[in-house]
């Protein structure tokens, strides 16, 4: 009886670690097809995009406009990587970078909290119309996040 338990142990390791490494065993297709598969969805990214839409109002409200203007440079990186990463989404995600990027970049170069607030509301709306057209209108920005993430911006000043 041992004996057969360590045979059949033996041909369960053997059929385990025989199996080829698809990432240098497989036909350059099937790599291909196989890294694809890998590559997440856009959800984490929106959640970055998230966490950095609320810093940027946070850094603007509190004048720190050069931590604002890498929120935006960080969008719209962001942005682009989900163009790469999810070609359905290449379209909406340009219409984004050619209404709400120009408009928040603006806002933020015034270095006015008077005229960054409406060009906020222009990024909202564009974050908006783009969830819309992808069929996620139920994820919804406020124009007022209620606070920010970075621990750069020290909220209880």
């Amino acid at each position: 009886m041992k004996t057969l338990i360590v045979v059949l142990l033996f041909l369960l390791f053997s059929v385990f670690t025989s199996q080829a490494d698809w990432r240098e065993k497989s036909e350059p297709s099937e790599q291909l097809a196989n890294l694809v598969k890998l590559v997440p969805g856009t959800s984490h990214w929106m959640f970055e995009i998230g966490e950095r839409y609320k810093n940027l109002y946070w850094a603007a409200k509190q004048g720190r406009w050069e931590f604002a203007q890498y929120q935006v440079e960080e969008i719209e990186k962001l942005i682009k990587v989900v163009q790469l990463a999810r070609p359905k989404r290449a379209e909406t995600a340009q219409e984004f970078i050619e209404t709400g990027i120009p408009a928040i970049s603006d806002g933020v170069a015034s270095r006015n909290w008077k005229f960054f607030k409406p060009a906020f509301v222009k990024l909202n709306q564009a974050c908006m119309t783009c969830h819309g057209k992808n069929d996620h209108a139920f994820i919804s920005l406020p124009v007022e996040p209620a606070s920010a993430s970075s621990p750069v911006l020290n909220l209880s000043d």
